[in-house]
């Protein structure tokens, strides 16, 4: 079970709301990562790579620590030398990074250009005027940030809703005193309190660690060490464990074990009931080049109260170049006798990925996936009717094409579902936007998609429009609709709309200020919510 945050689709009544609660608090923390300034490093160190998978709101893009990333850089998707969207480094590893979306509006895809200032570790040199060197948010030492938020929702009629202050911190460090130690923890804390429709209140506080871990990696050295809880980036299929990695990794190949246990999924505590192990090998390119590739290979074994829970190999592979991007990934799972005799046989290829796009021009793109994977683990803390419905239908075969020129792109796709709690379906999507509009950077994009089930049909409409009125401002808004007619469920007509805004503000690049509120309205009700949050960078 994944732990709270690692989600593939929004949880029903109460759970709906912690969703959507962490939702605007994720899209604010996301953005608040800044950026290191462009005057304090050397323009020698500007570097490109390319977008090379998409899962959901996360965008993966094939560049990691080693080319020079740090945990909160901002990149920049580039396309046709303008810069169309603002990505923020949120995990990384050696050659990988998982970024989220800051801003910009059009749809980012497999094979995108992306531009980013590498890491400086050099020392400012200071002048004989002494000028104070600029605060550094990066590179060797400890940062972090300290964030407090606030969250009042509101369910009309009901007199139902929650209040929910919460508290977080952030830590990673490298090269600490000098040394070859590094650190990582986020923790977070809140305490609910939710009010009943009959007028009594609940009151939920917790606290859960989502990383602890000390790290031991020399300069020029091809050895890493990982111990305590982390994230598992080359074997997706673990993802958050308590335990040891041990890393052995050069400029074209890299090589891992490690062991541990899961976290209980629901307090995100320490559990020694499921235990895993593992091992994997790497073959990728050197950094630098306008294409690369990737070839992963490994094996897992999980077991549960010492008995196998699941033992499976998996191979993933890669290649992104300026007109080309192609990601495959396979599972084969073993079964032991036991499972063999419940019907299964003894070898059995489970989730399936593929997909891949191709560029003939600069203004063009084709895109094709299969997606026969089970319900996957996304690091989402964000959810709305919208990224709901996709995640319903996601398993199936697509298709689409994309026009993209310097300020406007429009785009279609088909998709066939089979499998996955939707069951068979079609759907068709058009999607269309204009970006940096007027001195104020308007962006603009909407999206429609019409699909049809056996049992029912529907239809979902979102808009977005963003500006940027002053230097540290950011103003955004969104809105959208879905409605469905089904034979079976109750009422046949289902309709929900939302809409909603955010202000955010950046106060010499250490301070982050954020006020969003969202309006949702559906058969079951109308929820409101208001979120206010304050983040201090170091």
């Amino acid at each position: 079970m994944p732990p709270e945050g690692l989600t593939g689709s929004p949880r029903a009544s109460a759970g709906q709301g912690a969703c959507r609660a962490v939702r605007v608090l994720a899209g604010c923390w996301l953005s608040l990562l800044g950026v290191l300034p462009a005057a304090a490093q050397s323009p020698s160190a500007q570097r490109t790579t390319t977008v090379s998978y998409l899962a959901g709101p996360t965008i993966y893009v094939r560049a990691g620590r080693e080319d020079g990333l740090d945990e909160g850089m901002q990149l920049s998707v580039v396309r046709a030398d303008s810069v169309v969207a603002t990505l923020v480094v949120q995990f990384l590893s050696s050659r990988q990074a998982a970024c989220a979306v800051l801003r910009g509006t059009v749809e980012i895809a497999v094979g995108d250009s992306v531009r980013y200032t590498a890491r400086s570790d050099t020392t400012p040199v200071v002048t004989a005027r002494a000028v104070r060197p600029a605060r550094r948010l990066g590179g060797p030492g400890l940062h972090g940030r300290v964030g407090a938020r606030y969250l009042v929702a509101e369910e009309d009629g009901s007199g139902g809703g929650f209040r929910q202050p919460s508290f977080d911190v952030r830590l990673d460090g490298s090269a600490l005193g000098g040394t070859s130690l590094g650190l990582a923890l986020d923790l977070r804390t809140r305490r609910t309190t939710s009010t009943l429709g009959n007028g009594s209140s609940v009151v939920d506080g917790n606290t859960r660690v989502y990383r602890a871990s000390l790290s031991y990696s020399r300069p020029g050295s091809a050895l890493r060490m990982t111990l305590g809880r982390q994230y598992l980036s080359a074997v997706t299929a673990v993802s958050l464990f308590d335990g040891a990695l041990v890393e052995l990794r050069s400029d074209r190949v890299a090589a891992g074990v490690f062991g541990g246990t899961e976290p209980a999924p629901s307090t995100l505590g320490f559990s020694s009931g499921v235990k895993d192990a593992g091992a994997f090998f790497q073959m990728y390119n050197r950094s630098g080049g306008t294409a690369s590739w990737s070839l992963t290979a490994g094996g897992v074994g999980s077991y549960q109260d010492g008995a196998s829970n699941r033992e499976f190999g998996f191979l993933h592979a890669s290649l992104s170049s300026r007109s080309v991007s192609l990601q495959a990934m396979q599972e084969l799972d073993y079964y032991r006798p036991w499972k063999v005799q419940q019907g299964e046989s003894p070898w059995s290829l489970t989730s399936s990925y593929l997909s891949g796009s191709l560029r003939p021009t600069r203004w063009i793109m084709l895109n094709a996936a299969w997606d026969n994977r089970r319900r996957v683990r996304l690091y989402r803390d964000a959810t709305d009717p919208a990224l709901a419905f996709d995640d319903t239908y996601r398993q199936g075969v697509w298709g689409g094409v994309s026009l993209r020129g310097r300020r406007v792109w429009v785009g279609g796709e088909t998709r066939r579902s089979s499998g996955g709690p939707a069951g068979e379906a079609t759907a068709w999507t058009t999607t269309g936007g204009i970006d940096r509009l007027t001195p104020l950077a308007l962006r603009l994009s909407g999206r429609a998609t019409w699909y049809r089930a056996p049992d029912l049909t529907g239809r979902l409409f979102t808009g977005r429009i963003g500006a940027d009125p002053a230097e540290p401002l950011h103003v955004e808004l969104q809105a959208g609709t879905r409605i469905e007619d089904s034979r079976l469920a109750g009422p046949a007509n289902r309709h929900f709309t939302w809409w909603g805004g955010d202000l955010d503000v950046t106060l010499a690049r250490s301070w982050y200020l954020s006020i969003s509120g969202t309006r949702e309205h559906g058969p079951d009700g109308t929820t409101t919510q208001l979120y206010t949050g304050a983040t201090w960078r170091f």
